[in-house]
């Protein structure tokens, strides 16, 4: 009796070892995409954010004692920049603006994407607003990038995705 015994308990001497080695990858590429898709909505917060950033100084950089002029393109441009500044290869970021009482689409790189029309003009109880739009692009490259079986479209964490944020105001005069 005793032998039959002994026998079981060899017998489960290894199961631990195969279930840790079982789970260890599991456990791996789990925290690797918990840190690849909070650096993803970081970089949606921030490119969010900067779009924001960028319109309410658009709209009410004139507004001010010290500046009777509307912003110029470019600081509003530099300003979107320095918002984006902690993500990684924010240099890569397009940043496009537009206003309604100009037709045209200024961006820092490239042509304006298909998404950034020229801001309209809003009318409320007969009054036409002029309005401002910052239009934000960003191609988020994961932090750890893992394989991919593309034409499986099978990937094992997040892959390079592009964000694409708007925000439009009035602009007071």
């Amino acid at each position: 009796m005793q032998l039959v015994k002994s026998k079981q308990r060899r017998s489960s001497k290894g199961g631990g070892l195969i279930e840790f080695a079982l789970l260890v990858p599991l456990l791996f590429l789990l925290m690797i995409n918990v840190v690849n898709f909070g650096g993803f909505l970081y970089a949606w917060i921030a490119v969010s954010n900067a779009a924001r950033t960028g319109a309410q100084y658009l709209s009410t950089g004139n507004a001010t004692i010290g500046a009777p002029t509307a912003p110029a393109v470019a600081t509003v441009t530099a300003l979107v920049n320095a918002d984006l500044h902690a993500l990684p290869n924010s240099s890569t970021a397009q940043v496009c603006i537009s206003k309604s009482s100009s037709v045209t689409v200024t961006c820092n790189t490239g042509t304006a994407p298909a998404g950034a029309p020229p801001a309209a003009e809003a009318a409320e109880g007969g009054i036409t607003y002029v309005m401002g739009a910052v239009d934000v692009t960003y191609t988020y490259q994961p932090f750890i990038p893992l394989w991919d079986f593309t034409r499986l479209r099978i990937h094992a964490t997040l892959p390079p995705t592009q964000l694409h944020r708007q925000a439009k105001m009035r602009i007071l005069d």
